[in-house]
């Protein structure tokens, strides 16, 4: 909700010898969540003796006008006044206003010095085409023209020398003014920057809010100021940003790499603020759902649409197939980080301090480093894919919860292999992470057998089978434990008979309980291949379709 006025409490009006105070406060703490972020600002101050107006300056408009906190001390507080709109202009005397102009006008003073050194020096090239100008003036002069021959070499070689000389000293000159006129480039650019610091400044009149503070101070002193408030927004908060390392040499490991990416676009840049982030998500659902009563009734039966229709309808979920859920890891640092990991949400604190422009930068923070020992081996899916993949399985021992992230580039004995999202992982819990493939794993999948001018398809109106021939080759130079993973259908009805055969047999049916999932765990040695084959029927009623 955003106010054109708002009073907390309205006092009487200001004794006339009241005095008003612009107070300039800076962002000195930020607590970080996803997409909203708790500011606080601080200023210090001399507070006179009596009544007096202090006017809070620099609070942009992002900040949430129902979640302002204003704290005085030195001084009671009487009465808040807030304003979002029509707000007066900046205080000329504002002291940041006065920094900057300031800042402005020492880099154009310093940029004039350059400028008449640069004058001197083009003096020396002015002296010397003077001399030139009079030697050659000398040289035409008709008075030679009496002169005898050994005098008239004499002059010609003095003329000769003294504009060489002249002529060096104000190529000497001119390089000299543009070595020094170098400077004016660092300087532009100096002078650039300053003057977006001011119009930032000035433009804020247009992009803050207007806080006034009614106080009263029983003795003159020193004082300060705090105002904390959320802002909130799309830009604004951070994410984990993780590099998945496996080492192969000796015993498998793996390194989880953590970084903390941030942005704010709150409309104040943050500049050597304390940093907290916060793993809450204020915006999400904060009470239990409300459970109304559950009423049934019946009535006649509907005739299921066909797949054509649920295409249509865009109802994909009964076609799909069941999918996967992705189910590290002993700390080895926390450098620069304070963590809080009891409570409602975990928290972490930096201990340097952050910079952040707003609506500009995208800043990394590096976390530490989880090591987990894993289990390596290769998994082959030969109705998928050509090739096995590396995956490694490992437990996250950190204790805290691993949040998630859109893209984790994953290495290989420093190598990328792979750029996949991170689903996150909850203390103690395994995961399954994919490293690429492993080319020289191939696979081949063939349906054998010939009926009805379908490969591999013997059938009648209420009868099918299918017999599959896979091979798995090891063409690397290493030994693979390998699991590979097939399938065969499923039923719920009794009507529809399924049977199915396999040689070998599985190691394990129905992996992590989905049903006609099969699983074959072997050691494949460097050259070595292996066969399965598999064999599916399926019966049903004549008067039956099968779907």
């Amino acid at each position: 909700m955003r106010f054109s006025v708002l009073a907390f409490a309205m006092a009487a009006a200001l004794p006339a010898a009241a005095e008003t105070i612009p107070v300039s406060s800076s962002v000195t703490e930020v607590t970080l969540y996803p997409g909203l972020a708790d500011v606080t600002r601080t200023a210090a101050l001399a507070l006179p003796e009596g009544r007096h107006r202090l006017i809070l300056q620099n609070v942009p408009k992002t900040a949430l006008l129902e979640t302002l906190q204003v704290e005085i001390a030195g001084a009671r507080r009487v009465a808040t006044l807030l304003r979002a709109d029509y707000v007066p202009p900046r205080d000329a005397d504002d002291p940041e206003v006065q920094a900057a102009e300031a800042r402005v006008k020492e880099v154009e003073a310093r940029m004039a010095a350059v400028r008449d050194e640069a004058a001197r020096a083009r003096s020396g090239v002015r002296a010397a085409e003077a001399s030139i100008g009079f030697l050659q003036q000398l040289g035409a002069n008709e008075g030679l023209a009496q002169a005898d021959a050994a005098a008239l070499s004499e002059i010609a070689r003095m003329i000769s020398t003294e504009a060489a000389g002249a002529s060096q000293a104000a190529v000497a000159a001119e390089a000299e003014a543009r070595r020094i006129e170098l400077q004016l480039e660092d300087l532009e650019d100096e002078l650039a920057e300053a003057q977006a610091a001011l119009a930032a400044i000035t433009l804020e009149d247009d992009d803050r809010l207007f806080i006034a503070v009614d106080i009263e101070a029983e003795q003159a002193g020193e004082g300060s100021v705090t105002l904390s408030y959320f802002s909130g927004g799309y830009d604004i908060g951070w994410q984990p940003a993780y590099e998945m390392h496996l080492a192969t040499d000796g015993e498998p490991e793996v390194t989880l790499k953590r970084a903390v990416m941030l942005k704010q676009d709150t409309g104040e840049n943050w500049d050597d603020i304390a940093l907290t982030l916060s793993t809450a998500v204020p915006f999400e659902q904060g009470s239990p759902s409300v459970l109304h009563p559950w009423l049934r009734r019946i009535e006649e039966p509907a005739p299921p649409p066909s797949a054509k229709r649920q295409l249509q309808d865009g109802n994909f979920a009964s076609l799909a197939e069941p999918v996967l859920e992705a189910p590290v890891i002993v700390e080895e640092a926390q450098g620069g980080w304070g963590a809080d990991l009891g409570g409602a949400a975990a928290t972490y604190r930096f201990a340097l301090p952050v910079s952040i422009a707003s609506g500009a930068d995208l800043l990394r923070l590096e976390m530490d480093s989880l090591r987990a020992e894993a289990k390596l081996q290769a998994v082959a899916v030969p109705s998928r894919d050509e090739t096995a993949y590396r995956v490694a399985t490992f437990a996250n021992t950190f204790g805290e919860q691993l949040l998630a992230s859109d893209e984790v580039p994953r290495f290989v004995d420093g190598k990328l292999v792979a750029l996949e999202p991170f689903e996150g992982l909850a203390p103690g819990a395994e995961m399954e992470a994919g490293f690429g493939p492993i080319k020289g794993l191939q696979l081949h999948r063939d349906v054998l057998g010939q009926s009805e001018g379908e490969q591999g398809l013997i059938s009648r109106s209420n009868a099918q089978v299918q017999k599959v021939e896979i091979e798995v080759e090891n063409q690397t130079a290493q030994d693979w434990q390998l699991r590979l993973l097939d399938r065969v259908p499923y039923s719920q009805q009794d009507d529809l008979e399924i049977t199915w055969s396999a040689r070998p047999r599985p190691s394990e049916e129905n992996v992590e309980k989905q049903r006609g999932i099969l699983a074959w765990d072997m050691e494949l040695s460097a050259g070595e291949s292996r066969t399965i084959q598999l064999e599916t029927t399926l019966n049903w009623p004549e008067d039956m379709e099968l779907r």
